[in-house]
């Protein structure tokens, strides 16, 4: 079965859960990641409807929202962070004014997977995601989102995963696999028209591919910032060892 479900204005929509983790046991379903909803057609909200989401994490920005704002029905709970404020997320910064060469936007790429899990606004949402999970009920969807749903939504999928013992190739598999979910051939002449109409800058497809894209080396760079799951999961986010127990108990199907 493919963890993609395709959607007519929703990119990167996926599974996360349903791995094997220790002892034979595995994740539980219903566990979904993706990227932003605002170009969700009625079709897109029907099918949503029938994955029976009651929670979304939703990783962007303020100014990202407000850009870019997604329509939900009533009744969802919706965790997000308004510490940034208002002022242009840093991706938007670079592709403004950066260099765009394949070097320069591997660099920003490596940088930004350091500064994510660091930047409170992210802390935030995905503390309140992993306490989500930690009680949220397992015939009920749980989707996490950021803008692309790879970065961001990469990082929390990943911690997530950890905390429910997923092995390292699985969890790399499932980060991995926006490379292969994305229709980079439909999405590339779009954002690099989308850059020439907002900032007048050419990008080449091949770089548009790194920027737009994933590596094993950033996951890296950001697990090489969070250190063990368990340890960021208590000392940074805030869990305690008993909701850290709880996140595990609850991802993993009985």
């Amino acid at each position: 079965m493919s963890r993609v479900l395709e959607f007519e204005g929703i990119r990167n929509f996926r599974h996360f859960g349903e791995y094997a983790a220790c002892d034979g046991a595995k994740v539980r379903a219903n566990l979904f990641r993706s990227g932003h909803f605002h170009n969700a057609t009625e079709a897109d909200k029907s099918r949503l409807a029938d994955l029976n989401i009651s929670v979304v994490a939703d990783l962007r920005r303020p100014r990202e929202r407000e850009n870019e704002p997604s329509s939900w029905g009533e009744g969802l709970r919706i965790l997000q962070s308004d510490v940034a404020g208002h002022a242009e997320p840093p991706h938007l910064q670079f592709l403004r004014e950066g260099d765009l060469s394949r070097e320069g936007v591997t660099g920003f790429m490596r940088s930004a997977y350091q500064r994510l899990p660091n930047e409170k606004g992210n802390q935030e949402v995905f503390a309140a995601g992993l306490r989500e999970l930690a009680t949220h009920g397992a015939d009920e969807g749980f989707v996490v989102h950021c803008a692309a749903g790879k970065d961001r939504t990469g990082i929390f999928c990943a911690l997530a995963l950890s905390l429910a013992d997923v092995g390292k190739d699985d969890i790399y598999d499932d980060y991995l696999m926006t490379n292969t979910a994305v229709d980079y051939d439909t999405l590339i002449p779009v954002v690099q028209k989308r850059l020439k109409d907002m900032f007048g800058r050419d990008v080449k497809e091949d770089v548009m591919k790194v920027f737009l894209g994933v590596d094993e080396e950033f996951l890296d760079v950001a697990f090489q910032e969070i250190g063990s799951a368990e340890r960021y999961a208590r000392d940074v986010l805030g869990l305690s060892d008993d909701e850290i127990a709880a996140v595990r108990t609850n991802l993993i199907a009985g």
